[in-house]
């Protein structure tokens, strides 16, 4: 893998556990409407926060692997 982009991959997965542990404590969590066995628990701050969270993770995110717009 090119060098730089795994220095991106690990930066962006970085930014992705700091944005959900500040997250977690105000995103809902609802598994009813998932499927059983499904890995809601898992991604459900990623899945349900609101869009002011999920625009600034995705600003972060976007400009971590070089895709500013």
């Amino acid at each position: 893998m090119n060098p730089e982009r795994r220095r991106r991959l690990v930066a962006l997965g970085e930014w992705h556990r700091e944005w959900t542990a500040r997250h977690e404590s105000s995103t809902p969590f609802d598994p009813s409407s998932r499927p059983e066995g499904s890995d809601y628990a898992q991604h459900h701050v990623t899945l349900d926060a609101d869009g002011a969270a999920q625009d600034e993770f995705f600003a972060r995110a976007n400009h971590i692997m070089g895709i500013d717009r």
